[in-house]
């Protein structure tokens, strides 16, 4: 996406910056969200995010509830920490912003002298027109206890979605000490979740089905920052920042369940949120804006045994983005996921997988597969690593634990 500067006003051009950057925000997202930061976990995210009727006892509180109580292994404790990020760097903007600082700084050293390196740096300011920058993350705990009919766990996670681009761009060398130009306007959404998962097996006709329960608190904030790219450092951390607004809170509930259809198969049926939710506020750049956590639904089919797992997860209803604009006509997605593990004996797994979004009337970026890779160690506890790739984006998910 490019931007064409023309002879409007400053004044218009830094409005149609807003509208342009709050249906940016909207459209990564939708595909972050369910890419990046509601990938599961790490385990999950190996296999395309596959996790409905694959999940174990560790991952089960944040993939389907109904998990705890079908488990084939005889684990009945577990503790999880995990830490995931993505990215989204469409036109290389962290590199073009470090060579810009670089520049900048040489410029400012010595104007006569360095007078290129101020013609450098506005040159460079002027490639990251339109481009956009998406940073991503999350941070999980779980620890569980799993009996031989019940199970219990209590989880907690945070997940961080943003998306911006470069404002107000310099067209000249005297332009650029000016502290209002070459702006990164970032904005996003940060949510965090507590819940408590119950679950029970059953015998059904011949049958093991186990069901599960999750009421969940969250809480939801707006994040923005506003910085000149002179001065700014492009860390993922410090770009999802912690000048964040409230936007309220609320409480919802998950549930889910497990069929075993034979010794090795089964199906998953999970349902989140079933107290939908809906955030109307104003965004910094003043557009109208809509949180809308709305009811999901997705079912899974997994074999499992104790060398391989594969799975296929797809979403029942096709949902609109988690953002939404006055300026902006929702993404809409519906993800199918496929992926497998393979066991070597229980010291290391091996995983891969892919997701496809599936939904109507989608522009052609969005229909780009996501794919997946994953790999898990025992070294007396658990390490699970995963890597997604999709387009110009890229993205890591690190958890360590302990299940007994």
């Amino acid at each position: 996406m490019l931007i064409g500067i023309t002879d409007k006003s400053t004044e218009d051009c830094m409005k149609d910056y807003k509208r342009i950057l709050s249906a940016v925000i909207a459209s990564i997202v939708v595909s972050s969200a369910d890419a990046g930061s509601s990938s599961i976990e790490a385990r999950s995210l190996g296999m395309g995010n596959v996790h409905v009727a694959t999940a174990d006892i560790a991952t089960a509180p944040f993939a389907n509830p109904g998990m705890l109580a079908f488990q084939r292994s005889r684990d009945d404790f577990s503790l999880l920490l995990g830490v995931g990020v993505f990215l989204m760097d469409q036109g290389g903007v962290v590199d073009k912003i470090s060579d810009y600082q670089t520049a900048y700084d040489n410029f400012v050293s010595d104007p006569a002298g360095n007078l290129d390196e101020g013609q450098k740096a506005v040159a460079i300011a002027q490639s990251l027109e339109g481009d956009i920058i998406a940073p991503d993350a999350s941070a999980l705990f779980s620890t569980g206890f799993s009996g031989e009919k019940w199970a219990f766990a209590v989880s907690a996670r945070a997940d961080a979605v943003a998306a911006g681009t470069v404002t107000n761009i310099s067209r000249s060398v005297t332009e650029l000490t000016d502290p209002t130009k070459n702006i990164l306007e970032l904005e996003g959404v940060l949510t965090n979740e507590i819940g408590a998962s119950l679950a029970r097996n059953f015998q059904f006709f011949g049958r093991k089905l186990a069901v599960g329960v999750k009421p969940k608190y969250v809480k939801v904030d707006n994040i923005h920052l506003s910085e000149s790219i002179s001065t700014i450092d492009t860390d993922l951390g410090d770009l999802i920042d912690d000048s964040s607004n409230d936007l309220g809170d609320y409480t919802t509930v998950d549930i889910g369940a497990v069929m075993g259809l034979t010794e090795h198969t089964q199906i998953g049926l999970v349902a989140t949120n079933l107290i939908s939710h809906k955030v109307n506020y104003v965004t910094s750049s003043g557009v109208p804006a809509t949180l809308t956590f709305d009811t999901q639904a997705r079912l899974g089919l997994a074999y499992r045994s104790n060398l391989l797992t594969i799975g296929i997860d797809m979403d029942l209803l096709e949902k609109d983005a988690l953002l939404t604009s006055q300026s902006f006509e929702a993404l809409k997605s519906q993800f199918v996921s496929m992926g497998g593990e393979f066991n070597l004996f229980d010291f290391m797994q091996f995983r891969l997988g892919a997701q496809k979004n599936l939904a109507s009337g989608i522009v052609e970026a969005a229909k780009e597969p996501l794919y997946t890779a994953g790999l898990g160690f025992w070294f007396g506890f658990n390490l699970d690593l995963a890597m997604v790739t999709q387009n110009d984006s890229l993205g890591g998910f690190l958890q360590a634990g302990f299940r007994f």
